[in-house]
């Protein structure tokens, strides 16, 4: 698998390319944004010359009015040269308020008076002049302009008789130099949004793959083998929800990693020892350092060492087992006071060996419970063989059963030795043995609380630990207290 860091997928001039998740978040982001503001642009270019047409029209509608009561004041009922000369000043101001040149056409198709070059005018408006509407349209009026004109042709009446036309011509790229002016001051407008959203853009990808880049770089590692590695959680969104995730995927290969070493470590010390002791006796017999005599008391060493072996290899078996997914139990009601009952008989032995008496207290005759009848009783003689082991002697052992909060619990207890809080942190660990056990313990494997813990687990039950000094001596009572479901 090939890792790629976004800071080798930059060009030399620095900018992101399409190689990297910044890269392409980043120019999709500008992409968008150059196609909404060419969009946007050319919408608002149609849209203003629309709007600057209809803006005329309307003007020119109110001003073409007004012309046409000073034509009927001023020519049609007064011939005097004063009044001519008055019309004609009337249409030029006009004509500059409206930056258009005006035309008074008869009915009959002559050009009555005039503000520009132009002295006819095209057949559309004559065909017009008897339909008494408004007439709109665009053209060069029949080559009298260089450019195109917009041509807004009213009709002119007088005692409700059609009497002419007032046209007016507006040059097209005049008016379409004032859209321009309007759509440039709108694009530099947008053109700095734009390039402040670029900057945003830039810097909101940038914090997006941030977090992606060292997700990579912690991920890199980790597949080195340096699982110290975390990424720092700067959101609580999607991406900080994974690096949360993240770490704590490093966080548990890394407690896993640590496991494996230390089973690993504590498999080869149990192994190693009876091995060595295994070893080391037959040489001293083949050798001839054993002497004959002797060599009953060895061999019988060498005996409880190989069973000691074989006893470890098959715990470890059981332990892979009860780890399995596909390991399942068989939950059936039994009488967990009967089976407290019939543990106890099966150490009795060892019971009588170490001088220990067994203080019982079951609050109800009879208790049922559901569970894997085998494994419990396996549960309970590991705590009670524990309980034998490491009580102090002239000492009892303690068993409870009761109903607390809608569940059963068994209290196994025995009176020792202080365990540390440190120690009881993992005391449930495979091969975990305090000092202390060492000692007392030359025999046991280390798994038998671990096999309590994923017994109990396999129940979807709890089982705890407590060691609490006396009141009346400086020993210390330890306590270990595990639930099952009532029948």
């Amino acid at each position: 698998m090939k890792f790629t860091n976004y800071r080798l997928n930059k060009n030399w001039r620095g900018f992101p390319t399409f190689k990297s998740i910044f890269g392409r978040m980043f120019w999709t982001y500008v992409v968008i944004l150059v196609v909404i503001f060419t969009t946007i642009i050319v919408s608002m270019s149609a849209l203003f010359s629309h709007f600057n047409e209809k803006k005329a029209i309307e003007s020119l509608n109110s001003v073409a009015r007004t012309i046409e009561d000073w034509t009927i004041a001023l020519q049609v009922e007064q011939h005097d040269e004063m009044s001519i000369l008055a019309y004609c000043r009337y249409l030029e101001t006009w004509s500059k308020y409206t930056n258009s040149e005006i035309l008074i056409v008869t009915r009959t198709g002559d050009v009555f008076d005039y503000t520009g070059k132009v002295k006819s005018v095209p057949q559309k408006v004559l065909n017009n002049i008897e339909s008494g509407k408004v007439v709109t349209f665009k053209s060069d009026f029949d080559n009298a302009y260089d450019e195109r004109v917009l041509s807004i042709s009213y009709p002119m009446r007088y005692k409700n008789t059609q009497i002419g036309a007032i046209v007016f011509n507006k040059s097209l790229p005049a008016m379409r130099s004032t859209v321009f002016e309007m759509i440039m001051m709108f694009a530099m407008a947008s053109l700095a949004s734009l390039i402040v959203s670029f900057i945003i853009v830039y810097f909101q990808a940038k914090k997006i793959s941030k977090p992606i880049v060292q997700l990579n770089h912690a991920a890199q590692n980790i597949a080195k083998g340096d699982f110290s590695e975390r990424v720092e959680v700067t959101s609580h969104d999607e991406i900080g929800q994974l690096s949360s995730t993240f770490n704590f995927m490093a966080s548990s290969i890394e407690k896993s990693d640590k496991s494996r070493q230390r089973f690993i470590s504590d498999v080869s010390h149990e192994i190693r020892t009876p091995m060595t002791s295994i070893t080391g006796f037959v040489e001293g017999m083949l050798d001839g350092t054993i002497k004959e005599e002797d060599r009953n008391d060895y061999l019988k060493i060498v005996r409880d060492e190989s069973v000691r072996l074989t006893k470890l290899v098959n715990d470890m078996l059981e332990m892979s087992k009860l780890q399995s997914e596909d390991y399942k139990i068989n939950i059936a009601p039994f009488d967990i006071n009967n089976l407290i009952c019939l543990s106890l008989i099966s150490l009795e032995k060892k019971l009588e060996e170490q001088n220990k008496d067994v203080d019982v207290d079951f609050r109800v005759e009879q208790l049922m419970t559901l569970g894997d009848k085998d494994q419990i009783q396996r549960v309970l003689i590991n705590l009670l063989d524990n309980a034998i082991k490491f009580s102090l002697p002239n000492t009892k052992i303690t068993v409870k059963t009761s109903i607390e909060k809608g569940k059963a619990h068994i209290a196994i207890s025995n009176i020792g030795d202080k365990i540390e809080q440190e120690d009881l942190k993992y005391i449930f660990d495979r091969f975990y043995k305090t000092d202390k056990s060492r000692e007392c313990d030359r025999t046991g494997s280390g798994l038998g609380l671990s096999f309590v813990k994923n017994i109990l687990r396999l129940h979807n039950q709890t089982v705890t630990v407590k060691n609490e000094k006396n009141e009346n001596d400086d020993n210390y009572t330890t306590t270990f207290e595990f639930t099952l479901e009532l029948n």
